[in-house]
Order: structure tokens, then sequence, then C-alpha cells
């Protein structure tokens, strides 16, 4: 196996007193140090060719708890990705370490929902975060997403990198494409309310049967009290990895409920990839879809390029069942916020430029 050198550049200041270590995907993010200890700023590790992995410092103290790096406001950072080729250096620079402050007083790059209301659901209060162009009050094109956490600004996202869905849509607008953006913040229920089949992380009780129904049900019934009547052909959709496997779930399970599917990296392989077996004979002939898979989405090269090629497959797959498919790949893209944020664009314009292509075909 190639080695590695990872070199540690460190902000002002002292860093965190404590043990400095590396942790990532290739590690199962362990926790502890193991043999992966920064010895004077630097760190080799013997890593298999190929290999595709984000990486983060941490700090482990002498009382054992464990700091991670961070913004330079003291809140979430991304991981580095680190694709191996061969031996190499790999430079590192750490920004800040997360502390009290979560963030507080980070510039804001991506812009906020306009509004943030809670309605009732079996699991309890759900937020939904709403954001539709100024001068565009009633009626438009409505796009759901999950993982509303992460969609708008950055301060409630869990690595510190949104998708920005309003700038995105904003610019649509712009264009004269203007619709409404609705995103549901999940919370450590993910697995259980976006897997729809029995799996570890959800301690084999799903809940996307409950999710579905209530989106169905009582979401949708409620955004078009409020804002005037969306035909289900308007209506998209969307989210991605475990996002992307319950949007082609309610979908699929609810024909003619959503006009466009947006699934995004998909993440099928829980229940050893039993959505591709419950998806057969569904259909829904009135359903546009939108499949996309980064080419670095993967622990290794090759594995990557299994995973694209599985979601080819699930695109040719739909295609024969549903009125169009989309199939894209984002080249250099990781399974990241910043991965979704380049691709979102391409997506709202497909559907919004399609949905007037529809008109006229009326």
């Amino acid at each position: 196996m190639p080695e590695v050198r990872f070199r540690l550049h460190l902000p002002p200041g002292s860093p965190p007193a404590g043990t400095l270590f590396l942790t990532g995907d290739f590690r199962g993010w362990a926790a502890d140090p193991g043999p992966f200890v920064f010895t004077q700023g630097e760190l080799r590790a013997d890593l298999p060719d190929g290999t595709l992995t984000g990486v983060k410092v941490r700090s482990r103290h002498p009382d054992g708890t464990v700091t991670e790096e961070g913004d330079a406001w003291g809140g979430r950072a991304p991981a580095h990705p680190v694709v191996v080729r061969g031996p190499g250096v790999v430079e590192l620079t750490v920004a800040g370490w997360q502390d009290a402050r979560a963030g507080q007083g980070r510039p804001v790059r991506s812009a906020p929902p306009r509004e943030e209301v809670t309605l009732a659901a079996p699991w309890g209060p759900q937020s939904v975060r709403l954001w539709w162009p100024a001068g565009h009050d009633g009626p438009l094109p409505l796009l759901i997403l999950h993982d509303g956490q992460n969609v708008f600004d950055e301060g409630p996202t869990f690595a510190g990198e949104s998708w920005n869905a309003a700038g995105a849509a904003q610019a649509l607008a712009e264009a004269g494409w203007p619709c409404r953006v609705a995103a549901l913040p999940v919370n450590e229920d993910r697995s259980r309310r976006y897997v729809p089949f029995p799996f570890e992380l959800n301690a084999f009780s799903s809940g996307a049967d409950e999710y579905a129904d209530w989106l169905r049900d009582a979401l949708l019934p409620e955004l078009r009290r409020r804002f005037g009547p969306v035909p289900p052909s308007q209506v998209a959709l969307a989210g991605s990895s475990f996002g992307g496997l319950i949007t082609a779930y309610c979908g699929l399970r609810d024909p003619g409920t959503y006009g466009t599917l947006g699934v995004f990296s998909p993440a099928v392989w829980p229940a050893d990839f039993e959505l591709l077996r419950w998806w057969q004979g569904r259909r829904d002939p009135q359903a546009r879809v939108w499949v996309d898979m980064g080419d670095h989405e993967g622990g290794s090269l090759t594995g990557a390029q299994e995973v694209t090629e599985l979601a080819r497959n699930m695109a040719a797959h739909l295609r024969p069942h549903v009125q169009e498919v989309h199939f894209t790949i984002g080249e250099g893209h990781w399974h990241d916020e910043a991965a979704w944020r380049a691709r979102l664009p391409g997506f709202l314009r497909w559907w919004l430029v399609g949905l007037k292509s529809l008109e006229v075909d009326l």
C-alpha cells in the first residue's frame, strides 16, 4: 500500500490541549487516536491505492473528551477530501476548533428561509422552512426537500455546508421560472423516517410509511390551503442519500401525488438493496424523475464506479415505468452538501422548464 504523509497546518494560537489525531471515513470516524497520531505536525499512514475518504483532525484531551476541528467561528466544518493515488503528501489546514460559539458570527453565505412554521406530525412538532421569491405570493410550482436543516443557510447544517436552495431558486425566478420551496428538517430519527425497510440503523423499525402518509395527507393539503391550489404535476419531491431513497419510495408508493422526483445520490443499500426488489411492478406514468450520482461517492475509486453504475441502472429500470428519466453524473463530486448544491440548479431548471414544455404539449 502506498504511504500517505499528512501534514498539519494549525490556526494561530495553541490547539486544544491533547493528542492530535486523524479520523475519517477510512476509520469509520473512530473517536480514539489509535495509530493515527500526529507527531510534530505530521502523520504517515499506509492506505490502499484508490482510497476515497473524508478526513478530519481531532484532539483527545487527558480527561478522555474529544474536540473536533471546525471553522474559524467555532462551528462544524466539512471533511477534507482525500484521493489516494500512490504515495503522496496531503496538506491539512485546520481553520479552527469547535467550541461554544457553534458558528455564531459566521458570515452568511446562503440565504435563509423566508418563514418557518411548525405543523403537527405523528412523531411530534415538525418544522417546515419556507422560501419563495419576492412578488410571487400566489400559487407556484412547489418543491419539497428532505433534510431541511441542510438546504438553506449554513447555521443549522450538519457540517457547515448547505444546498443554497434559496440562491438557486432565486436565480431561476429571475430567469422567469419561479417556485416555492418547503424544506423539512429531520433529527436523529432520520434513518427511521427516510428508510422504508427495517435495518440496523433504524433498529429494524421503519417509520417511512408514516412519514409518506403525513407528506401526502397533511403537508400537501396545508401548503395548498396557505398558498393556493397547486396540481400534482407541479409538485416536486427531492432529497439526497437516504433523502433520495425516501423520494423514490414516496413517488412510486403514491403514484399521481408528485409530478417530479429529484433522486440525488440515492443510498439504496439498506436491507440488502430491498428497494430494488420492492419497486418491481410499480409505476407512475405521469412522473418525471431526476437521478444523479457523483463519481467520487464510495470508499474507493472502484467502489465509486460501481455506485455510479448502480444509479445508471436504476435510471434505466425506471424509464419504462415513468414519463421521463434524466440521469447525470457529477464529475469530481463527493457524497456531500457541496456536491448537491452544485447539482441543484440543474435540477431546478430541468424541472421548471419541463413544466412549461408539458403545458405547451397539453
